[in-house]
């Protein structure tokens, strides 16, 4: 896996946007001076996740163990030295961000199951991310360095060897690399497209037993593949490679993208899902990072900043409009056992 440059500066300021957060609640100004700073480098928005991280970490422990969590008003340091603590734990273990474990019974090599994010190093010196509900089955021989993706996706850093390419196959898909940084993803419904996003160096994408050319594909571009059918290229912008692929660190990280599509992904890491009643709310757009096993705290906050009522209802948490809630509130009372309206 590609080593990350560690830069203080970076960190401490990251830590110090999530003091701020935690504090109060940002005000219109604050948050684009945050979006501005995640986006002038592509290092921000990991760093940014990694201190969020930590803190809800902190924040679960101390719940746990029935004490009140120290806040860091004004003091980032401290959430560094923790993020530093952190890190050095992930440089020494294969699992990490979600709580993640190896399905041992999966029928295959390495797999994740919902809410579950694997890393696992190959004796190669190369590193598989497995997202969460993934499986790889890895077979290194004389001749090539070999990993098929069952389902899902994940992310392959690979270790630099020209006698020995490092090949991906993906649902009648190849992608050949030497020595890069790149995400492959199967369709979770019909299983039968792959996506590849290249984050460092270049691949090539083929159409497995055609007879045309690979399509190659430099840092910062995508493909889109079906057997049968031409490669998709685009080219997408730096910012938005990194947002992709904040999950890494567990978190989801959106930019203007509609209220379904963020709905749909918290669905991929939990079992808690949100329902957005009002057909006219899917299309609203969003922008945040947020954890990706926390629906709950999401849709929170997605009701306080676009005036909506946030309900939770047994294994699902309900969006809808205010003046939807007013409707109900001047029905006749209904049997609402398990619901808890909240208005945030």
């Amino acid at each position: 896996m590609q080593t990350r440059n560690p830069d203080p500066g970076i960190d401490e300021a990251a830590a110090a946007w999530v003091a701020r957060e935690d504090r109060a609640p940002l005000a219109d100004a604050d948050i684009a001076e945050r979006e501005r700073w995640l986006r002038a480098d592509s290092r921000h928005l990991g760093a940014y996740a990694r201190a969020r991280a930590v803190y809800v970490r902190t924040d679960r422990a101390a719940a746990l163990a029935g004490g009140a969590r120290e806040r860091p008003h004004g003091d980032a340091r401290r959430w560094l030295r923790a993020l530093g603590v952190a890190a050095a734990l992930a440089a020494g273990v294969a699992v990490v961000a979600l709580g993640v474990r190896h399905a041992a019974h999966s029928g295959a090599d390495y797999a994740t199951r919902k809410g579950e994010v694997l890393r696992v190093p190959l004796p190669d010196g190369s590193t598989i991310t497995l997202d969460s509900d993934s499986a790889v089955d890895v077979a290194f021989d004389a001749t090539r360095r070999g990993v098929r993706l069952k389902r899902g996706a994940a992310v392959f850093d690979v270790a630099k060897n020209r006698e020995l390419p490092f090949v991906v196959d993906a649902a009648g898909t190849s992608v050949t690399a030497v020595g890069t940084s790149f995400l492959v993803s199967v369709d979770r419904q019909s299983e039968g497209e792959t996506e590849v996003l290249v984050r460092e160096g270049i691949v090539d994408v083929a159409d497995v037993g055609a007879t045309t050319p690979p399509a190659r594909l430099p840092a910062n571009f995508k493909a889109s593949a079906r057997k049968g059918h031409a490669i998709e290229i685009a080219q997408i912008a730096q910012d938005s490679v990194a947002r992709q692929l904040a999950w890494r660190d567990g978190m989801l990280s959106f930019n203007g993208d509609t209220l379904q599509y963020a709905a749909d992904q918290f669905a991929r890491y939990s079992d808690v899902h949100i329902i957005i009643d009002e057909p006219a709310l899917r299309a609203r757009r969003i922008v945040g990072l947020y954890s990706a096993n926390d629906p709950v705290g999401f849709a929170h906050s997605v009701a306080k900043s676009l005036n909506l009522v946030a309900e939770r209802r047994g294994n699902s948490v309900h969006l809808f409009g205010t003046t939807m809630s007013a409707q109900a509130a001047a029905a006749p009372p209904a049997n609402t056992a398990g619901a808890t309206p909240e208005k945030r």
